[in-house]
């Protein structure tokens, strides 16, 4: 073992074969401002390891033996981490006067490196960020935050996993964060920053203070004019002022607070500079580096930049001064990276806007009756084995299917991915149950009691086996859940073939029976797999990445030329094209679909892909006379064939909600009571599928004026949706604002606002803080304010749902109702009543253009009163 002092960062490194305690070391391996590492091998333990010395040294009011005992403290919080995204920390102790960190050998690169080694993809570099950010939150979770987070401080191994290292700057902070400049007798880099604007101030020109370590332990001041070769440098502590300066947040610079926040800045620079080859501070010296990052001066985006825009929105929130502004934590920028918007669209155009109608009969998901075994009639638990297996009884453990589904949900930190799992765990056991019940029910018919032929053993047979392959499709897909999958898991269960379709001799024997050749059968029993297996993504939210896939699908079943098929796949491509907002696309393969259908004669496709026309035609094309066409299909297919509850249910709700036309609400009101009803018939009363045609019913009593009634099926939608969906769920945000509008309209504006608040948190942290459907909770909260005589309260609220709907709201009304409301707050706050008055005129225009002849009233009125400040 080395005697002596060890080396400091201008001395020898300790040679092959020394020994740091019981490590011996085989090489340098790098050096920093903390101190050096070295790969080592541990003899007991017969494997190579990193060990990094982290220097010690005495000075701002601290000893030699408190400082080592504080950087002790943090190591030892350190190797408290224990995620696949933290390089693992085996030992931690004290080595002489330095403080030692014991650590995997990660056989690899830096981040820096990877991406220099070749040409990645936009998509690559998300991927393998949003790892180091797991990371990071994994060190939050644990109170840690690293404060010097750069591409040098992430390696990517040779088997692609990626860890975060060097924590030497780590910190433990509570709930108010790291106290920044409180360490006793130092500089803060507060009072630095305000040297160097007294500098400029004075005509000193632009300068950089940095604060240069002795040997010794003291700090010494020293002045240089624009260096650029200081936008890299390695700052050690200075007041608070520690970490790389090119990726340090504004905290950082100006010595205050510093918390998990911090982190997450220092990742969005990262992140942003891998992307778009460049940093998004300019600066060549420390002065005009600080300014920049402080005053959150981000350059404009490379003229050939191919990151798409959604994503640079993420990382300029993530590069916001004010740590308030940022994401509330790092797992919520890690899933904005992996929720493109494209998919978000599809949530609600409106607060009106229904669910899209779910292939609830398993559009092409049947397999063929040929493949069918004989069975024993005792043998469904072990065809639900890996599936979703029946539990023993209360308090029966889960099983492996189960736990791994548990975990997935959990591991994406949704907040309501408890909630979901439970509403999901309800639902699937129950399916479960009577799956198996069903199942030997059927065979102990033909084979016990002898009351039921083998024709229709075999038809009921292959279609709880059809059954079967959904629910297999689905717990596959929920095994490996993301954010997208947790949000949509619930409402993914309600999309399974219902079981009662099994026990309906007479739909049947109107199944199209499967091609005669073996060949042909065989390859379409393949697609039908194909088509489980997407469809279960679909419905699960994974519905960019199954249009993708899906047109290789369609090509393949046109090449096969079994017409059934080929209706299966289109129907279910076009269910997903609706998801997406695309309706035109949506229109052309479902009408496809329908005369394919009708050619087969295959009346299941026809009459839910007729149905499904209805939204498509009516709401995203806009074109409600021709889907009423569609609608009157339906039930023609509907009245001959019976059955089909749920389509007829989805039916009615979308009629409804696209309006019968005027004098027809009443008509439209029935229409969504019968839906309701029939909903709770098939799903049960508690279902969240139940609780949105609730709040939909909620609307419609709304705009008849009957708000008393309104509220009372609003309160019951959100009761199921909370019970089936949780508390935090963003369907629930749709129900709160529904809400919030009603407890305005009779006169209770502060239970409105709590409603309303409610639903803007939940709709800013799944949907991002630009969101349109923002602007209904907002515009909401402005009016509750406005209500109580509070306009200046409601001015800020207002201000930005004004700057929503101008830049995304495409339903004047809505656009009309936050202008005259902000128009109002003005007038009546005594600001700037020469815009009020064009905002109202703007209202005006909107409300004359969409014809909504009351409100027109209104905002004429008030003009008439209002004609001068």
């Amino acid at each position: 073992m080395p005697s002596g002092s060890p080396p400091d960062q201008t001395s020898a490194a300790f040679p092959r074969g020394a020994t740091i305690g019981r490590y011996v070391v085989l090489g340098l391996v790098g050096r920093g401002g903390m101190g050096e590492v070295y790969a080592a091998y541990d003899h007991e333990l017969d494997r190579k390891v990193a060990v990094k010395l982290l220097r010690v040294k005495p000075g701002a009011g601290l000893s030699l033996a408190e400082g080592r005992q504080r950087t002790l403290r943090e190591a030892q919080a350190i190797a408290r981490l224990s995620h696949p995204n933290v390089v693992v920390v085996y030992d931690v102790g004290t080595f002489e006067d330095q403080v030692f960190i014991a650590m995997e050998f990660v056989d690899g690169n830096t981040v820096s490196y990877w991406l220099q080694a070749k040409t990645r993809s936009s998509q690559e570099i998300i991927d393998v960020f949003a790892a180091a950010g797991r990371g990071l939150q994994a060190a939050h979770d644990k109170e840690l935050v690293h404060r010097d987070f750069k591409p040098d401080n992430v390696m990517v191994g040779r088997d692609g996993a990626v860890r975060v290292m060097d924590f030497g700057l780590a910190r433990q902070v509570g709930a108010g964060g790291d106290k920044g400049s409180g360490d006793k007798g130092e500089r803060s880099s507060f009072d630095l920053a305000r040297a160097l604007v007294g500098r400029a101030a004075d005509g000193a020109g632009l300068a950089t203070l940095v604060i240069n370590p002795t040997p010794e332990g003291r700090s010494d001041t020293q002045e240089i004019v624009n260096h650029a070769g200081l936008f890299d440098t390695q700052l050690t502590r200075t007041g608070a002022m520690m970490g790389t300066p090119a990726y340090m947040a504004p905290e950082q610079f100006l010595g205050t607070a510093t918390d998990a926040r911090t982190d997450q800045f220092s990742f969005s620079v990262a992140l942003y500079e891998a992307l778009y080859g460049e940093r998004p501070f300019g600066g060549n010296s420390m002065f005009a580096l600080t300014a920049n990052v402080v005053q959150g001066n981000v350059k404009d985006a490379p003229a050939n930049a191919k990151v798409p825009q959604w994503v640079r929105k993420i990382l300029l929130r993530g590069l916001r001064p004010d740590a308030r502004d940022r994401f509330p934590a790092m797992r919520a920028l890690i899933e904005a990276l992996g929720k493109d918007p494209a998919i978000a669209r599809r949530r609600r155009a409106l607060a009106l806007a229904a669910v899209l109608l779910p292939l609830a009969v398993g559009l092409g998901v049947r397999q063929s009756l040929a493949g069918r075994q004989d069975v024993g009639c005792g043998g469904a638990a072990a065809r639900l084995v890996d599936v979703w297996e029946v539990p023993g009884g209360k308090g029966a453990p889960e099983s492996p299917r189960q736990a791994t589904i548990h975990r997935a949900f959990l591991a994406t930190g949704k907040a309501y991915a408890a909630d979901a799992f439970a509403g999901v765990t309800r639902v699937l056991t129950t399916y479960a149950q009577n799956w198996a019940g069903m199942y030997r029910d059927v065979c102990e018919a033909t084979h016990v009691r002898g009351e039921q032929s083998a024709e229709v053993l075999d038809l009921r047979m292959a279609c709880l086996q059809e059954r079967l392959g959904g629910l297999r499709a689905l717990t596959r897909v929920l095994s490996t859940a993301n954010g997208e999958v947790v949000e949509n898991a619930v409402s993914a269960t309600n999309a399974l073939g219902s079981l009662d379709r099994c026990a309906d001799v007479t739909l049947l024997r109107s199944v199209v029976r499967p091609p005669e050749d073996p060949a042909t059968r065989a390859r379409v029993d393949a697609l039908r797999g194909r088509i489980a297996d997407l469809k279960a993504g679909f419905d699960a939210g994974k519905v960019r990445q199954g249009l993708d896939e899906s047109a290789s699908l369609i090509e393949d079943a046109r090449r096969v030329g079994y017409e059934p098929l080929i209706a299966e796949a289109l129907a279910l491509v076009g269910n997903n094209r609706i998801k997406s907002g695309e309706g035109t696309a949506a229109a052309a393969a479902l009408e496809e679909a329908y005369w394919r259908a009708d050619a087969s004669h295959d009346d299941d496709v026809r009459v839910e892909v007729a149905a499904q026309l209805v939204w498509a035609v009516g709401y995203l094309e806009g074109k409600p006379v021709d889907s009423e066409r569609w609608a009157r299909m339906a039930e023609a297919v509907l009245s001959r064939v019976g059955g089909h509850d749920l389509v007829r249910a989805w039916l009615l709700n979308n009629r409804a909600v696209l309006g019968s036309g005027p004098g027809h609400a009443e008509e439209d009101l029935s229409a969504l009571l019968s839906a309701a009803a029939l909903k709770a018939k098939v799903l049960g009363l508690d279902n969240p599928d139940v609780g949105l045609t609730e709040g939909n019913i909620a609307v419609a009593l709304q705009d008849l004026g009957r708000n008393q009634e309104a509220l009372a099926h609003v309160e019951r939608a959100i009761e199921i949706q909370t019970r089936g969906n949780g508390a935090e769920h963003p369907d629930l945000a749709v129900q709160l604002s529904n809400r919030g509008e009603i407890l305005n309209a009779l006169g209770r504006p502060r239970e409105a606002r709590l409603s309303f608040e409610r639903a803007r948190i939940i709709w800013e942290r799944e949907l991002g803080v630009d969101s349109r459907n923002l602007a209904y909770a907002l515009t909401g909260i402005g009016e509750s304010y406005l209500s109580e005589g509070e306009p200046a309260s409601a001015l800020t609220d207002l201000e930005r749902a004004n700057r929503i709907r101008a830049a995304k709201e495409t339903d004047r009304e809505r656009r009309g109702d936050t202008s005259f409301a902000l128009a109002r707050a003005l007038w009546e706050a005594k600001r700037d009543r020469v815009r009020a008055r064009v905002l109202a005129e703007s209202a005006r225009e909107e409300y004359a253009r969409a014809a909504v002849a009351a409100k027109l009233a209104d905002v004429d009125g008030w003009l008439a009163q209002h004609k001068r400040g």
